[in-house]
């Protein structure tokens, strides 16, 4: 779903002419739709996260009921995927021929095909959100025949040559895969929202194992919980 200029200035609690400035000065994504902008939610996500934008969760209830209660939980789909320790490789396709190993890609696509899918992308195929922390095809999701989302956090040995706003290069890899565009922002939502908080940024410095690392995720998610309305459900 897209969201007028009203709706991505309330997902950042600024002034509508700050949007437009953003779109003109910093590369907000935006498209123009009978003379109005229009932005897609995963374009906003993606931009927030690379400029360290904080963002309102509740945007992302009432348009999707992303981080609700009976949303898509980040935790669990991390379980599903897993955590995977000193992946080496020297190139983002060599950690994701890593990554993605034992993960339920469907037979008709097949590993090489996917992997080709997330690294001839424009933007390279991985966006480096800071603090280490990457994300491969986060935007226009590739969506697979899987039975519910997973996500799998790399700890790499070595950091890819891709950096972030801080000009850390990369050395957390979260990889998703879902069986819908809803589920995949959903994901996206949630972790661009668990990623600003502080309890999940030293866990991942940490390099938690995924039992603790859940744990920590949960409770950041129960923050956002608590913040929402239920009359917007």
């Amino acid at each position: 779903m897209e969201l007028s200029l009203k709706q991505a200035a309330e997902v950042f609690d600024v002034p509508e002419r700050t949007i437009v400035d953003w779109i003109r000065d910093d590369g907000l994504p935006a498209e123009l739709v009978s003379d109005q902008y229009r932005f897609h939610r995963a374009d906003l996500l993606e931009w927030a996260a690379t400029r360290r934008r904080a963002f309102k969760s509740e945007i992302y209830l009432r348009a999707n009921g992303d981080l609700t209660e009976s949303g898509t939980h980040l935790a669990d789909a991390l379980e599903h995927g897993g955590v995977l320790r000193d992946v080496v490789g020297s190139s983002l396709r060599d950690c994701l021929s890593v990554a993605l190993e034992g993960l339920p890609i469907p037979d008709s696509l097949g590993l090489d095909a996917l992997l080709d899918l997330i690294v001839q992308r424009s933007d390279g195929g991985c966006i480096a959100v800071g603090n280490g922390v990457g994300i491969p095809h986060p935007r226009r999701p590739i969506l697979l025949d899987v039975p519910g989302p997973h996500v799998r956090l790399c700890y790499l040995r070595e950091p890819l040559d891709v950096t972030g706003p801080d000009g850390r290069g990369v050395d957390k890899l979260f990889v998703m895969l879902s069986p819908s565009t809803h589920e995949h922002l959903q994901l996206l939502a949630r972790l661009g929202a668990v990623l600003q908080t502080e309890s999940v940024q030293q866990a991942l410095e940490q390099k938690l194992d995924l039992d603790p690392l859940c744990r920590v995720i949960r409770d950041a998610g129960r923050s956002f919980h608590e913040k929402t309305p239920a009359s917007s459900t």
